[in-house]
């Protein structure tokens, strides 16, 4: 096929590859003008306001330059962080609550420090057993900034995390008995509960405590031992307490293979307050 007549050829200019180079840099956002992104293959940085300099450049074993995300990996990091603790219904006064800035003041605490961050470390190994733990004593004591600690950890190990109430599950347990709310089966919901890597049952003892709320626990406690998941029990009762609430069959359940911390120390609210 022939070109028409008066067809003219529109000749392209040319564009150097150094300039081409800075264009495109300059369009993601990298300084063009920092020698140190071309061509003498310095990694080039930028400044976090929170976490100071971090490289956006690198050469590679191949001796090229590769370009790494504009974004803080720090703060990214804690983002990520953040929207997993969101997904596993970590509370959020205690979403930022790990192992490093928990504070120890009494012998007490150190030894809670040192199992719970033990029981973080090895969970693929309490995981294997079903280990539960229970943390039971005075509140505000710091039960739920280990928990959220333990939390941390084991989701970047990539287990999944869940944290609700007794309350949240006999709640949720009864929704089903009425019609026209939500189209789950009472033992749909109790697999729900009993599926999740480590569920945390915060607030043990908060409710009336009545044969039934007592037969909804038991049967999600059951259903994770028998499947060997693990659970964590955060309670302001004292260890008898935590028995009866949750009844002789449960609580011998959750003993098994497992671990009990008694946070006997003063509450760290009512000591801020008194300073």
């Amino acid at each position: 096929m022939s070109l028409p007549k008066n067809f003219k050829s529109k000749e392209q200019p040319c564009v150097p590859v150094a300039e081409m180079a800075r264009d495109i840099l300059a369009k993601w956002g990298f300084d063009p003008t920092n020698d140190a992104s071309l061509p003498d293959r310095h990694p080039q940085y930028r400044e976090c306001a929170r976490h100071g300099r971090y490289p956006i450049s690198m050469v590679d074993e191949w001796d090229v330059i590769r370009y790494l995300s504009p974004v803080c990996p720090v703060c990214a990091a804690e983002h990520a962080s953040h929207r997993l603790m969101e997904s596993a219904a970590i509370p959020r006064r205690y979403i930022d609550c790990g192992f490093d800035n928990y504070v120890v003041e009494v012998p007490g605490q150190q030894i809670a420090l040192d199992v719970c961050r033990d029981y973080a470390d090895h969970f693929e190994e309490r995981a294997q057993k079903g280990s539960c733990l229970i943390l039971c004593g005075n509140p505000g004591t710091g039960k739920n900034h280990l928990a959220s600690a333990i939390a941390h950890v084991v989701l970047a190990k990539g287990h999944s995390v869940l944290q609700v109430t007794a309350y949240d599950i006999i709640a949720r347990i009864r929704q089903t008995w009425q019609r026209g709310i939500g189209n789950s089966t009472e033992l749909e919901v109790i697999r729900g509960f009993a599926e999740v890597g480590l569920l945390i049952i915060d607030e043990v003892g908060k409710t009336f405590g009545s044969d039934g709320e007592r037969v909804h626990l038991f049967e999600v406690i059951d259903h994770r031992y028998r499947d060997l998941k693990p659970t964590l029990i955060l309670s302001n009762e004292r260890i008898e307490g935590v028995e009866k609430y949750l009844g002789p069959a449960a609580f011998d359940r959750l003993c098994q293979n497992g671990g009990l911390l008694l946070f006997d120390w003063q509450s760290y609210r009512r000591g801020r307050t008194e300073a």
